[in-house]
Order: structure tokens, then sequence, then C-alpha cells
């Protein structure tokens, strides 16, 4: 029977050890802190409930939602988001504007100019780019939709999604589904319209598709495995040495030698050199700490709602860079999901900071308040004192897939190459979404971005 160390506790980990489990294999999950899931964390004070890394997982597979049904416990306490969440915004000359979700709407939307949207038809005549190019989600969406639809649908897209430089991130890296719609289907309509064919044809069991949270907070999810996996997880662990030795690996933690076949490491790439390798593997994982990761700050504040003059009827709103803004986007948490906040109070969640202007990413609260309730204010039309606040502060929160990151992969897979039984596997690895996390995790490769 093989046996795997799983090094990190963030829901790649404990993903990957629920299906080892279920498929009748054993692990050890060596998590060095006391608190499990990664950046999956939620903060309780009394009504209130405020995520402090992602808000919701976009349920759209069958393989995610298998796996979420198999952890014991979860259909106890998933909750699923309200109609609202159907409805985004975009902010356009300081108005949060609706996202088109159709065809009339985007015709009649004033989000985009008329221009604009007659340069979005030609869409399916353009041919696809040479595969040997490596694109900028900034040039494929310029070219595919025209710059009125990348100002004010892309860019904000990147900022509310990598905190990232549209100019920077690779498409083929960063969104693998869509490059691949132009490569294997000549464009984004012709490709949406094949896979939206091939579903009606398919016999395959169809998944809703929601978004999902639960009764109290994300931070859940990574709890209700920590249970499931049992004995098997281990806090505050002290690891003093990984070691190859043969056709396995020795790991020696809080003073004990254990032997396995395979070892995972799904600590982020930045924090790699942290790890106790021998000198050999310490030095093929230098190109590794290069990735970029962007900073971000959360922070979320409640508002009594007679002081907010707008609905908050909605997912939230995304911020075009071209708004000249100092935030990334807010989200509306509690109109979403319900016991969020005391009766008669609104919750927003900020995001600050990424590629677009990470000095703004700063750890003191104060400093974000005296940021973001002015920015609030103009919006939403707030007024009074916040009844609640709380934020985060990540100073290295979203790697960013950035034009050339297929030398960090190929990097990844010579590793992998070179050192049998090592694993590599994280946000850095198959794409940034929680659902990616957990596609790859159940995975037969292990992973999903070649």
């Amino acid at each position: 029977m093989i046996k795997t160390c799983v090094i990190g506790s963030g829901l790649t980990a404990l993903a990957r050890a629920w299906q080892l489990k279920q498929g009748g294999q054993d692990c050890d999950i060596l998590e060095i802190s006391d608190q499990f899931g990664g950046s999956i964390q939620s903060h309780r004070a009394g009504d209130y409930l405020a995520e402090e890394g992602p808000n919701s997982i976009q349920l759209n597979s069958s393989e995610v939602d298998n796996f979420l049904r198999s952890i014991p416990g979860y259909q106890d306490r998933v909750v699923a988001a309200s109609n609202d969440s159907k409805r985004r915004f975009i902010l356009r000359n300081g108005k949060p504007m609706g996202v088109p979700t159709g065809l009339l709407s985007a015709i009649t939307t004033p989000l985009w100019s008329f221009s604009g949207k007659l340069r979005a038809l030609k869409e399916p005549f353009i041919a696809p780019i040479c595969p040997k190019k490596e694109e900028s989600v900034a040039d494929f969406a310029r070219r595919r939709l025209g710059h009125d639809i990348y100002r004010y649908g892309i860019n904000p897209l990147i900022g509310g999604i990598y905190a990232g430089e549209p100019e920077r991130l690779s498409l083929r890296y960063a969104f693998p589904k869509l490059y691949a719609l132009e490569q294997k289907y000549g464009g984004i309509l012709r490709g949406s319209i094949a896979i939206m064919r091939a579903d009606r044809k398919s016999n395959a069991p169809k998944v809703e598709k929601q978004i999902i949270s639960f009764k109290n907070g994300l931070a859940e999810l990574p709890q209700l495995l920590v249970a499931a996996l049992g004995e098997a997880v281990h806090a505050n662990v002290s690891i003093s040495s990984i070691q190859k030795i043969g056709a396995g690996w020795r790991v020696d933690w809080n003073g004990k030698t254990h032997i396995y076949d395979e070892v995972l490491i799904t600590t982020p790439a930045h924090a790699l050199d942290k790890l106790p390798f021998n000198e050999s593997l310490q030095k093929a994982l230098q190109p590794l700490l290069k990735i970029n990761y962007s900073p971000v700050s959360v922070l979320t504040v409640a508002f009594k709602q007679s002081d907010v003059d707008h609905p908050l009827d909605g997912f939230g709103v995304l911020v075009p860079e071209y708004e000249g803004r100092k935030i990334l986007g807010v989200l509306f948490p509690a109109s979403l999901f319900a016991s969020r906040v005391p009766a008669g109070e609104v919750l927003l969640t900020v995001f600050l900071g990424g590629e677009r202007q990470a000095e703004l990413a700063v750890p003191d609260k104060d400093t974000l308040l005296a940021t973001v309730l002015p920015e609030l204010k103009e919006l939403f039309g707030t007024t009074g004192e916040p009844t609640f606040s709380h934020h985060r502060h990540w100073p290295r929160a979203i790697p960013q897939y950035n034009l050339g990151y297929g030398k960090m992969l190929a990097q990844m897979d010579a590793i992998e190459k070179k050192f049998a039984g090592l694993k590599l596997a994280g946000n850095y690895r198959d794409g940034i979404s929680l659902s990616y996390c957990i596609e790859a995790a159940v995975s037969k490769e292990g992973h999903l971005i070649a």
C-alpha cells in the first residue's frame, strides 16, 4: 500500500488527502501551525461573519460536485447563494452598472459603447493566434473583443480574480479553458456554442451551476475535511528533514522518523525554501521562488441598511483600472448568504492592492478604513460609521501566471521526474480558483495544467 506525506493543509492538501483515503491509501497531513485551510479563513464575531480569503465556491462540474458530496457532514452545512448572485456590476463613470446576462441586455447595456458592441460582433470571424505565440490576457481580449469591452469587461475581471496585471498575465496559463476555446474551436462564441451542444447531447448527469458557501463561512469546508481525515491530520508539526532514500522518502517530524512512498508539497511557492530538503533539491526549487504573488488587503465592513443608498442587490462590483479608484472591487456577501450580519444591516467586503496598486495593501486597519470609507460613500452612498469592521492582510496573496509561466511549469515537471515520488501542488500549479484546486486533487495525474 502506498503511503503519502502531505505537507500543508490548504484545500489542495486536504482534498488530495481525502481522495487518497477514499481510495484506501494511507497518508499523513503535516501542518506547522494550529490553523488549517490555508487562505480559506472565516472570522465570526457574534452575528457578523467576515471571510478573510475566498468568499465562495463556483460549483460547475460533476467532479467538484461529487467530491464535495463525499465529505461527511457536507450536505448539512452547505448553503447556496441567493438569486442575487446572478447579478454582477462593473463600475463605469463612478456608477455600478449591471453586467449583461443575455443577448438583449448585451445590446441595450450602457456599460459598453455602441461602437464597442459593434466591434465585439467581429469576434466569431477573427482567426486564432498561432499556438507557438504566447499572448497576454489584455492582448487576447483587445484582439478578439475590442478595446472598450477589454476596458470595462476583462480588465476589471482580472482585478477581481487575480488582482493581477492583464498586460502581463499569460492567457494560456492563467485562463487555460479560454485559451482552449480559441485553439480548438476558433473563438470564444464558436467554442461556447460547441460546448453547449455537446452538453445537450451528453448522457452524463447534469450539474446545476451555482455558488455555494457554508452556514458558518467557507472555513467550514477545510474543517469538515480535517474531521473526516481524523488522526491523519497533525497540527503544530516540526519538520527537521525531508530526504530521498532509495525508492521512497524519509521525513523526520516531531522527533521521529517516518518512511513514505510519496511526498506531496502544497506550501506556496514562495515558502518552498523554508522546508528542510537536501541541497540538491533546494537548488532545483530555486527558480520557483521567483513566482510573483500579488499583495491583497481584505476589509469587511458593516453598515445599517438605512445608511446605504445602493440596494446591494447582487454579487458585487468590479472596478476597472480606468476608473482611477483605490479599490479593486467590493462583494455583497450578506446579500448572497444568510446569517452574516444582524437584522437591518448590510455587509461589504472590499479588496485593495494587487498588482495595480500594491502600495494600498497595508496591514493597518485604520489606514485601510481611511482609504475605503470615502470610496464607499461615493459609490454606494454610505453614511455614518461602520457598525463592524474586520481586516486581513495578505502580503503574498495570489500567484501570477505571467508571460513565460510555461518555464515554471516545465521546471516543476523536471523536478518531479528527477526526484521520483515528489509531487508539487497548489494554486501556483493548477489555477487559483477553489474549483481548480479540487479538480486537480481528484484527477489521476494530480494536476491540471501541463
